[in-house]
């Protein structure tokens, strides 16, 4: 993820070891339009059109460096005027980026790592970006792993407890009521089977009539 896009170093590929040779570290360095939500709104448009199930897994600190530190003045409160406060809310491309997801069926999950540079020294940048990937992975029905805004020990228990979430999704099929226009209408997804827990999307797209 780097410039507001995605640069696919490896096509999907049922070859493990072949994906494996193209994961690398990450460069550490800045871009110039650093935005992990635009990021992935481009990966998902660009998702080729098939029938399998798409799920995401973004290791990122989730700040969106692009946008975060020019906060508008509707996130800053009635009280600006002259005074430039430098501490905005959670992401506006959080929201598009969970509902462009969900728009396309697309299961955002993430790894909280953090990042570099100043945004990646300041408290309040750590916790809204952590805070932004913890609304997307709920609304689309994933998961964030994180321990806080600490740097993880390691990835292995959370990438097995991720796996562990892919052995054991559903395909659900359900009617819904179209409306005048398409659009993204509200659900809810219950069991009666005790002590378990669902992680299912907050919104499906609806065609129109």
């Amino acid at each position: 993820m780097s410039n507001a896009g995605v640069n696919v170093v490896q096509n999907f590929t049922q070859d493990h070891e072949l994906a494996a040779k193209a994961v690398r570290l990450p460069r550490g360095a800045l871009s110039t339009a650093d935005s992990p939500y635009l990021s992935l709104i481009s990966l998902v448009k660009s998702w080729p059109q098939q029938n399998v199930r798409r799920v995401v897994l973004m290791i990122t600190d989730g700040i969106d460096r692009l946008r975060g530190e020019k906060p508008t003045p509707s996130q800053l409160g009635p009280s600006f005027g002259p005074v430039y406060h430098s501490m905005p809310s959670i992401s506006l491309d959080a929201t598009s980026a969970s509902e462009i997801s969900q728009r396309y069926n697309v299961i955002a999950n993430s790894l909280y790592s953090p990042g570099v540079g100043r945004a990646g020294r300041s408290s309040w940048d750590l916790q809204l970006g952590l805070s932004g990937l913890s609304k997307i992975a709920d609304e689309t029905g994933g998961e964030c792993y994180s321990l806080g805004t600490s740097n993880l020990v390691s990835f292995k228990p959370y990438l097995e407890q991720f796996q562990r979430a892919l052995d054991n999704q559903y395909y659900l099929v359900f009617l819904a009521v179209p409306g005048k226009k398409p659009g993204l209408q509200r659900v809810r997804i219950e069991t009666e089977v005790s002590n378990s827990d669902i992680a299912a999307p907050d919104n499906v797209w609806v065609a129109a009539k």
